[in-house]
């Protein structure tokens, strides 16, 4: 058995790839072609790239880096701090500040689902 071997895919089974602009995108939702090749060569690239955060639509994907990673310093947490989640890159601070400013505007009570 050799290391590379021919395979024949039927076209039925191969999934649409995105444009190279979409290389690396922040939030999956904007993916014209969503399939699972898509979303894992995405989150693949962008943890290659030690962006271990990335939006899908509402939800923020974390990928567990395994290593300390300067993603949680006072810098950090002062360059989400008042932004819109269009404004900076992803990140669980982004969403914490956004929920939190969203029950001061709103007077509503905000839940996250951690998993």
């Amino acid at each position: 058995m050799s290391l590379w071997q021919t395979r024949v895919v039927k076209e039925d089974e191969l999934q649409a790839m995105n444009p190279p602009k979409f290389d690396m995108i922040e939030d999956m939702a904007m993916l014209t072609h969503l399939n699972e090749a898509s979303v894992l060569y995405n989150l693949k690239r962008r943890y290659s790239h030690w962006m271990i955060y990335t939006y899908s639509g509402l939800f923020c994907v974390t990928i567990n880096p395994y290593k300390w990673l300067p993603v949680y310093t006072a810098p950090v947490v002062a360059a989400y701090k008042g932004k819109r989640r269009s404004e900076a890159p992803p990140h669980i601070y982004s969403i914490a500040d956004n929920a939190y400013n969203d029950m001061l505007r709103n007077r509503e009570n905000q839940s996250m689902l951690i998993t």
